[in-house]
């Protein structure tokens, strides 16, 4: 049978593939499918040409290999291949007429998961009624959406299933534009009927459908003009869409209970009990409709108002100016004084706005309570709380090698690496077992197409690791051959790629296609050995403390064990223990290097830790002196090291201190302004000792692993934050989801790290607090909590970067006035200082009013009445000009009485 297939294969037999199937009892094709899909791989390997690419099958050896796998497999193995064979529809037909599997109508019913499907609405009409498929209304209603045509043909189309594609429509529904004329004509003719389409279209608003298919289903009940009265009939369903989580269903319903509010039938108590959620909204039109109704029903309705004036209240949940303005003159307008509104505006007493707060005098009698100033908080770097795990023994390791292989750019290498070349000896008999499952994750995570190279050295690793095993314990580690094997012929078959970096074999010989993962495979090299060699004296670089912080108590003993065995450490690994030795607390660990530690290493760690002021003693190790002189003190030149050789690296990538500005560059109509960094050129030079930082700083072909580089540098972040502002934020609307990602994770890394943000930092902060992304300006405003609590920010500084950008318009307005708004107003009395420090020098940035300038203002002028004081004498010479400006004139004026 197998040499039959082959045959039918090689010489493209395509039409004996069925007659030669038809042949074979059920049994038998089950016994064909891994030839099948040995087959299968060999015709879809890729084949290179000067100009392209393409597979190694033809079409029709494909087309061979398609039948046989539709007619042997069953769906597991078969899989969710919904187009290759249904190209050819008089084919399909053939097979379906005397194999149908009895698996089909399972897999078609499934196909509404399907991206691309190359059957559609009638199709499966026509397999319905031959018996192939029993259709789910899913399935009907997702097809039928995707197939606006001949919808006369079938009588249950319109009858059925077209309600069908009401409850389930395909996604791609609302990029159909013929379905609009189509309903329009249906309607018209009465082949279905308007009330229910309508209703079904409401029902749209919380069926939990993405926002194109609702807005879809909003446009294509407002294109048909409901009267009045279908209106107030759909009452019920209008009022039920209020509650949708698509603000978009929202707005649509508002705009039309507005025609019908003024009717005898509007259920406005019904209308009360969604109030609070809609005026809870953090969609600005949400809010401002409901308002706008909530008026409405004031101005037409004889009814007692408390019900809906108590719901009212919710609109205090903002902090916008306009809105708490709206709410409070509709309370004071129609809305008298009573004991239950006072306890319904008293929940939102605080979050009233200063301005706002004289109009509800009446309304509100408590007092605003007075926030308290919060001690400042001091954390160490190196504290019990974030001490990573030690791991005990060869157990440990087996089980803990997995997590650090799913996370491969936290502190869980360096947690596994140090237990390898602690515990990788100690593998007997019955522990070496555990190794098999260990072995199998690091073969498949190896062989992805892309895997993070930090993951390709440490799966090397184990691979390695394991094969040198397998001597010593063939029994128990009998599957890590076919396992191996398994691995390397899929990588061979990669390696035709010209791009393709090799990950299998001796660890010198993994691919390191950029000075930054030449470094790391160096050092991998380096931990190999010792492995090997079963050197138990401990890599100085693995972290103590949780995200990337050595102790420099550890850091002694550490360097004690080297000085005790006359060993001398690698050059890159103790460069990077130098980077992430935490500096904060250093007087325990100087006094135990003055007493442990002799030459090199003792004067060393004593210029390092700051007990002497200039680098004394004998300067063997240049490279390692350079990078104690780089940690501790970015910007400071040593004339003790300017014979070292380094003079030829730019001084930006030793000082942290680069040139930046936000030019109007207009290269760009929608983005015309635009963040220019200037980051020298370097090309790593080759000598005896090169800098760690200089691995990192040279040219990069990927740029993915910054975030993980900051943390090898966490002393000085300005080389790793630059290289994320260049390529990443030079303009504020980059919604690509791979820069998106990586200025995410760098943010988060920088929250981690816990220190004092340099010049660098604080352009990068600044930066994203004007992201596009909301995540990343919500990451940004925890940056600052933080800082403010721990006394480590300089808001002048801060308000320094954004006013720049901002004095330019580089990014909306709006996106910093909400994160105002909604994280960093009102946390503590040290943030609200904190805070109108930040605004004043934003404003004392900005020469002519920008878009949105009044919101900025309002903030500034709520902040300074919960401060009780008064505009910076600086800015009050702008908002003398700023008056002057119609929109400015209000907010101004009341800045200038503070």
């Amino acid at each position: 049978m197998k040499e039959r297939l082959y045959e039918i294969l090689n010489e493209e037999k395509i039409h004996e593939i069925i007659p030669f199937l038809k042949e074979l009892s059920i049994e038998e094709r089950k016994t064909l499918v891994p030839s099948i899909k040995k087959m299968d791989r060999e015709i879809s390997k890729i084949v290179m040409t000067k100009n392209s690419y393409h597979t190694a099958g033809s079409v029709n050896q494909h087309s061979i290999i398609d039948i046989a796998s539709f007619v042997c497999m069953d769906k597991k193995n078969f899989g969710k291949n919904y187009w290759s064979l249904f190209r050819n529809a008089e084919q399909t037909e053939q097979i379906l007429e005397w194999g149908c599997p009895e698996w089909f109508s399972d897999f078609i019913n499934e196909s509404v998961e399907a991206e691309f499907t190359a059957f559609n609405y009638r199709d499966i009409l026509g397999w319905t009624e031959k018996g192939y498929v029993q259709p789910k209304p899913e399935l009907l209603g997702h097809h039928l959406s995707n197939y606006p045509a001949d919808l006369d043909d079938h009588p249950e189309t319109l009858n059925t299933h077209f309600w069908y594609l009401c409850e389930f429509p395909s996604k791609s529904l609302p990029f159909r534009k013929e379905w609009f004329p189509i309903v329009q004509k249906l309607i018209a003719e009465k082949k279905i009927e308007r009330k229910r389409f309508l209703r079904e279209c409401l029902l749209a608003s919380n069926r939990n459908f993405n926002k194109n298919v609702t807005g879809w289903f909003m446009d294509a009940f407002t294109s048909l003009k409901p009267s009045e009265e279908e209106l107030s009939e759909l009452q019920n369903e209008l009022l039920a869409g209020l509650a949708s989580p698509q603000s978009k269903a929202v707005n649509t319903i508002l705009s039309h209970l507005k025609k019908i509010v003024g009717t005898a039938g509007f259920k406005h108590d019904e209308f009360s009990h969604y109030l609070p959620n809609l005026l809870s909204s953090e969609v600005k039109t949400v809010v401002v409709s409901s308002l706008v109704l909530t008026e409405k029903i004031f101005q037409r309705k004889k009814m007692d108002p408390e019900m809906l004036g108590m719901a009212l209240s919710s609109a205090f949940v903002s902090k916008d100016d306009g809105i708490q303005s709206k709410a409070a003159k509709i309370i004071l307008k129609y809305i008298p004084v009573s004991e239950n509104m006072k306890q319904a505006l008293s929940d939102y007493s605080d979050n009233i706005l200063t301005n706002i707060r004289p109009l509800l005098v009446k309304y509100v009698v408590e007092e605003q309570t007075e926030l308290e100033a919060i001690a400042p908080e001091k954390r160490l770097l190196t504290g019990d709380e974030n001490a990573v795990k030690v791991l005990q023994n060869f157990e440990d390791l087996m089980f803990y090698l997995p997590l650090a292989m799913d996370d491969p750019y936290s502190y869980h290498c360096d947690i596994a690496l140090t237990g390898f070349i602690k515990f990788a000896g100690d593998a007997d008999a019955e522990s070496v077992k555990l190794l098999e499952p260990v072995f199998l994750k690091a073969c498949k995570t190896i062989s992805k197409w892309e895997v993070p190279y930090l993951n390709v050295l440490l799966c090397n690793a184990i691979i390695n690791y394991g094969m040198s095993l397998l001597e010593k314990y063939p029994v128990q580690l009998k599957n890590l051959e076919k396992i191996y094997q398994k691995t390397k012929e899929e990588e061979t078959a990669r390696e035709s790629y010209s791009t393709y970096q090799k990950k299998l074999g001796p660890m010198e010989e993994v691919g390191a296609d950029c000075p930054a993962r030449q470094a790391f495979q160096e050092i991998a090299v380096y931990a190999m050995e010792k492995i090997k060699s079963g050197d138990h004296i401990p890599l100085l670089f693995p972290i103590t403390h949780a995200p990337c912080w050595i102790s420099p108590l550890i850091l002694v003993e550490r360097l004690e064990s080297y000085q005790n065995n006359n060993v001398e450490p690698h050059h890159l690994d103790i460069q990077l223990a130098l980077q992430r030795c935490a500096l904060d607390d250093t007087s325990k660990a100087t006094e135990e290097a003055e007493k442990r530690l002799k030459g090199e290493y003792k004067e060393l760690l004593l210029f390092f830790f700051g007990k002497n002021i200039r680098p004394e003693g004998e300067f063997i190790h240049p490279s390692w002196w350079m990078t104690a002189g780089i940690t501790r003190s970015p910007g400071t030149v040593f004339e003790e090291f300017r014979n070292f050789g380094y003079d030829t690296v730019p001084v930006e990538f030793f000082s942290g201190a680069y040139q930046w500005k936000t030019i109007d560059s207009k290269k760009n109509s929608y983005y015309p302004v635009e963040l220019n960094i200037d980051i020298p050129t370097y090309h790593i030079e080759k000598r005896k000792e090169s800098l760690f930082m200089e691995y990192f700083v040279a040219e990069q072909k990927e740029l993915n692993e910054i975030p993980a580089l900051l943390l090898c540098f966490p002393n000085t972040p300005a080389n790793a934050l630059a290289k994320v502002i260049k390529h990443c934020l030079f303009y504020s609307g980059i919604a690509e989801v791979f820069e998106r990602n990586l200025v995410l994770n760098t943010a988060n890394a920088l929250y981690q790290i816990k220190k004092p943000l340099d010049e660098v930092g604080y352009l990068f902060l600044g930066t994203i607090f004007l992201d596009s992304d909301k995540t990343i300006r919500g990451t940004a405003a925890e940056i600052w909590l933080e800082h403010v609590s721990c006394q480590m920010m300089d808001n002048a500084w801060l308000g320094r970067v954004i006013g720049l950008h901002e004095k330019l318009e580089w990014a909306p307005v709006k996106r910093l006035t909400d994160l105002m708004q909604h994280h960093m107003l009102n946390v503590s009395k040290n943030h609200n200082i904190a805070l109108e420090e930040l605004i004043s020098n934003i404003l004392l940035q900005m020469d002519t009013p920008v878009t949105n300038l009044k919101k900025i203002l309002e903030i500034y002028h709520e902040v300074l009445a919960l401060n009780h004081s008064e505009a910076h004498k600086e800015v009050i010479k702008k908002l003398n000009n700023w008056k002057e400006n119609s929109s400015l004139k209000k907010i101004c004026n009341l800045l200038l009485k503070k």
